[in-house]
Formats: structure tokens, sequence, C-alpha cells
């Protein structure tokens, strides 16, 4: 996913222009179409088809195969969007962002193209391939305010392959892609602005300490921190200690008090639902079966313990939990092996009690496997590479596998085709009530129950991010809401 998002503004409403894959634009889709923000419209892009037109600019350190695209912004977004505000997704907006817009002003009257901060780095490297005194001019392009109409006007594609075809043959590669901005605002610096530090604040490793901020009282003044380089949000390092606890006040806030209207009647409105946590990078293989299962978040990470040692093939895991709880389970995959044909989405909870129907629907579509194993109890179950096989080998569309125990006879779930799994997903009976209705051709695999003495490796509560007070985090709050 490409980690920038362009940002315009219109009176009274905030539109967010999204650029991303095709898979990525699938997960953002889904979470914007499940969280109806006020004053907030998106726009997806599929930049895919335009890696081809910039990967010929390399550099040594890109933190991603999209990073070059923001060269191309103009011309991937539409015509009518004539400013747009690039951002980060490493980055916390600690004020208002439309406040941004003022520098548009100032832009438009000298004919500016692009304005950005420095780069709060030593880059004493970029006087060899920038020329003598380019180690002050760096550019960082975290955040940039691109005045789309002065670009297309100004030619601005032949601007940008021009520096880079120079920079290419000088130095064959960029140390990063943002070098190319510093190179167009030395050349031609008529076209830059630069920015205040504190809208680009950078907190990453590395970073010089106090070339924004001169001393520990003054590190309030970032408007916009920024987790810069391989810094992490769950970094504590330097001056991310100051920020961290704040980002995790707005990580435990409950999404759905921004929503456009209020739960009704008692009637609940639609779930908000993130897919793919963890979004890997894999083929899947067409015989392969997906099992697919949800959970709460409280025993989420002791069945994701279970499964990531038992079942090898694909998983799609739905958890449901609170804001806090999502923040949690990421920092327990980003720091725990598991292995990548498991996916894991999580569904946002309501005050209310869990939508069972729902999760198991949110599995299912998730799954990328024409086959599906569905269990009612997926603790109950013993999973091995066993009965994996049995499935892969028995799913048809002759016949539908229904689970038993050995011991028991009792019914334990059913391998069958995803289509059926989904109009299953659509009644509130338990599965074996519910493939009735499809007077399916059934046949049976036995399997074991799971043991009960199962120790779980690691302690929930165990957590290196620790949550912040309420009286803190109302505190931070308030004083962004002045």
């Amino acid at each position: 996913m490409n980690k920038r998002i362009p940002h315009s503004h219109i009176p009274n409403s905030n539109i967010v222009n999204l650029t991303s894959n095709f898979r990525s634009g699938n997960i953002l889709s889904t979470l914007f179409q499940t969280w109806h923000l006020t004053r907030v419209r998106t726009s997806f892009y599929n930049v895919e088809e335009n890696h081809g037109r910039v990967e010929w600019v390399k550099a040594k350190n890109e933190w991603n195969e999209y990073d070059q695209l923001k060269y191309i912004i103009h011309d991937i977004l539409p015509d009518h969007l004539d400013k747009v505000i690039l951002m980060d997704s490493d980055m916390l907006v600690l004020e208002d962002i439309s406040i941004l817009n003022n520098f548009f002003t100032e832009m438009d009257q000298k004919g500016v193209m692009f304005a950005s901060t420095h780069e709060q780095y030593e880059r004493k490297n970029l006087e060899k391939s920038l020329g003598k005194g380019a180690g002050n001019k760096s550019v960082n392009s975290g955040l940039l305010l691109l005045n789309l109409k002065a670009m297309r006007m100004g030619n601005w594609s032949d601007l940008w392959r021009a520096e880079g075809v120079k920079l290419m043959n000088k130095i064959g590669r960029l140390e990063s892609p943002q070098d190319l901005f510093a190179a167009i605002a030395i050349a031609r610096p008529e076209l830059y602005m630069k920015l205040p530090c504190e809208y680009n604040f950078q907190i990453g490793k590395g970073a010089l300490l106090w070339e924004c901020a001169k001393n520990k009282s003054q590190l309030g003044i970032a408007k916009i921190p920024h987790w810069s380089g391989a810094a992490s949000h769950f970094d504590t390092a330097a001056h991310a200690e100051y920020y961290a606890p704040i980002y995790r006040c707005f990580q435990k806030m409950d999404g759905y008090e921004f929503e456009a209207k209020k739960i009704s009647d008692g009637i609940p409105r639609e779930y908000r639902t993130l897919l793919n946590l963890r979004n890997t990078r894999r083929t899947e293989v067409v015989s392969d079966v997906t099992l697919v299962t949800s959970a709460d978040f409280v025993v989420s990470i002791d069945l994701i313990q279970r499964l990531t040692a038992t079942w090898k093939g694909p998983i799609s895991l739905v958890v449901y939990g609170n804001s806090w709880e999502r923040a949690q389970l990421l920092e327990f995959l980003l720091v725990n092996q598991i292995h990548d044909l498991f996916d894991v989405h999580f569904v946002y909870a309501r005050r209310i009690a869990s939508p069972g129907d729902y999760l198991r629907r949110v599995s299912i579509e998730a799954a990328r496997t024409q086959y599906v194993l569905l269990v009612d109890d997926v603790f109950e179950i013993e999973f091995d590479e066993d009965l994996r096989m049995k499935c892969i080998l028995n799913n048809s569309a002759e016949k539908t596998f229904v689970l038993r125990y050995k011991k028991t006879s009792n019914f334990a779930g059913v391998l069958l085709d995803k289509l059926y799994a989904l109009r299953l997903a659509a009644g509130s009976l338990r599965l074996e009530e519910g493939i009735k209705p499809f007077k399916l051709k059934l046949d049976t695999i036995e399997v074991n129950s799971a043991d009960a003495n199962y120790k779980s490796k690691n302690n929930v509560t165990n957590w290196k991010t620790k949550m912040p007070l309420d009286s803190f985090c109302n505190q931070e709050i308030d004083k962004r809401r002045k």
C-alpha cells in the first residue's frame, strides 16, 4: 500500500484521496463504507498501473515500492483537484489540518509549486549528489503541499523528468526518492517554499533531537509529529517518548463518536471493519482450504497462538473488540512470528452483544480460496496437518463434508464451497442446522477433540504498550479542541 495520503479541502468537508494498490484499496474502501464519518468524503485511486512510469528513478532507501509516485500525483488525481496536502501515514495530526490551506495563498501569489519542511536529519552525503551546501537544503516529503494547478501549467512533468535523468546520469541512484524534490528546490528555488518545522516534526531514529524544538519545554510546538524512517508508533526512544502516549490516546478513542449519526431506537449501524491487519504478500494455492473463524479479543491471542502452530494453511480470523484492543492486537502481531497465510481482520465493537453472524460473514468473504472450513467452536477441535490434508483432498463440488468428533459423533464443523458458506452466514442458525436447507450430499471427516490442558505461551496482559490514563488523554485532547 502506498503510505501517502493526499488530502484536499473544501468548505465544510474534508476530502481524503487515497492512492493505493488494488488490495489495499479494498481494505480502505471497506473501512470507510462501514464507518460513516461526518464531513469526510473519500476517493480511491489505483496506482499500480502508474508504477512503471516512475520505477526508473532508483533510490538506496525506499520504504515502499510506490514512494516515487509523488512525482506524478498531479497526473494521477483528477484535474478538478488543484491543491493537495500529501501526507505519510506515520504522522499524527495534532491541529486542525485545514490550517495548512493558509499556506496555499502564499504559494499562489508566488507561483510556488510545492512546499515542505526541511529534513531534520544530518545529510552530509547529499553534497555528493546535489552539490555543495545541499546538506542544508534537504527536503522531507513526509508532508508536501502541492499546487497541482501551478504544476500542470508550469510543465512539472518535464521538469521532474529532466532533473531525474540528470541525477541518474550523475550518481546512478538517489539516497532517497525525496531527494529529487530537494534537487528541484535547489535548481529552481522560486518553485519551492519551506514550511515551519513543526508541521513535520521528525522523531525517528537518528533525527536531530533539537533541530526544531530547542529544549524539552518546546516539544509541545509540534503540530504534526512524524515517526520518520523505520520508527514505529510503539517506539519510545528520544522524542517518541513524549509523543507516543499522545498517539495512544488517539488509539483508544471510540471511532464511532465521529460518525455522522448516532444509533437510534436500539438499532445499530454498520460495524466498522478493518480487513487484513497483516497485509502479507503471497500466492494462494487454488486447491487449499481456508479455516474461517471469529473470536472476541479476550481470547484472540490464545487462539492465534494455537492456530499458527497447528494449521499451516490459510486462515481468516475476525477479532471483535474496541479501539484499544485493536492497538494491542496489532502490537502482538508485529512482534510475534505468524505464518504468512494467517489473515487477521478486526471489527470494532459497539455497546451491544457480539454480532456473530456478521463476524462469520466477514471471515468468509475475506477468504482467498474456493473452499472454506467452518466450525462452531474453534477451541474444541484439534487442528493438525492430518486434518488439513483431509480437507484439501476432500474439497469437491460433488460433496460437502461434515466434521464430527470421533468419540461422540457430535457435529464439529463443515467443509464447503465459499458461495454456500456465504449463504449459510446470512442466517442465524448454528452450522448443523444451517446446512440442512441446502440439501447437499454429505460425507463425514472425523476429528479429535482439542487438548483441554493446552497452555498459552504468552499472557495477554503483558504488553509493552500500556493504556494511558483517561485524565492524561482528556487533557491532551482538550488542548486540541480549543
